[in-house]
């Protein structure tokens, strides 16, 4: 004869071990899976900062290769000229110039605005001024940044400081030190905050900064790691 089996219930110090069982697997997993995303938002900004490269030699090869203008205000006219170039327009908060990683709320550009989070080269497309500079006017094309992410001004509606203008060798041959700038000593990384109206380039991925180079690649920088060599770039 068989022994009949008995349903068993879950003891209360069982249940309590399971629950913390699968409370330590959620642990583990949320920070892969946190750093899984942050990775995958790098490299949805990275294709943004190529498509931005690319767009740009287009419209040089079609204006003299002069890079296109820069703009003022509110308006920054690098990235209206480049939308033709790239089938997309300026305004909405998802477009290729926003970073997917901004850590600040993004709003869709209204009336006379646009939604661009990443920053040009302020010496070689000059912020409220005509463009004045070619390709040819860069000796380096694949060291020098044409375009980065940006600082977020979190009272803007819509748009952030579009012109890297800091540290001041962005706007200076001279490494805006009165002299010739060592080409292999890092520029300064004092302000690397969403706070104001701020100028600087933003190492807002694990301590990373995204940039294209004036070749049109697109690459990751360590905060610390970006040199005046890729900053001056008629030496």
């Amino acid at each position: 004869m068989y022994k009949s089996l008995k349903n068993r219930a879950f003891t209360l110090v069982e249940l309590l071990v399971v629950i913390s069982i699968i409370g330590l697997l959620a642990g583990l997993a949320v920070p892969a899976i946190n750093g899984a995303l942050k990775k995958a938002k790098s490299g949805a900004c990275l294709s943004n900062l190529r498509q931005i490269g690319i767009a740009t030699l287009a419209y040089a090869a079609e204006n003299s290769f002069y890079f296109p203008e820069a703009g003022s205000g509110n308006s920054p006219a690098w990235a209206t000229n480049l939308a033709a170039f790239l089938s997309t327009d300026t305004k909405s908060k998802k477009s290729i110039f926003v970073c997917p990683g901004c850590e600040k709320p993004v709003q869709d550009g209204g009336t006379g605005e646009v939604a661009v989070t990443y920053g040009m080269h302020g010496g070689l497309m000059q912020k409220g001024a005509p463009a004045t500079n070619r390709l040819s006017s860069v000796a380096r094309g694949p060291e020098v940044i044409l375009a980065a992410d940006m600082c977020q001004n979190p009272g803007n509606k819509g748009w952030s400081p579009y012109s890297i203008e800091n540290p001041p060798v962005f706007v200076s041959q001279s490494g805006g030190r009165g002299g010739a700038a060592q080409m292999d000593s890092p520029i300064s990384t004092a302000t690397d905050s969403d706070t104001g109206n701020n100028s600087w380039m933003r190492y807002r991925h694990s301590g990373r900064v995204n940039v294209v180079m004036c070749d049109g690649h697109a690459e990751s920088i360590m905060k610390g790691s970006v040199l005046n060599k890729h900053v001056i770039f008629g030496q």
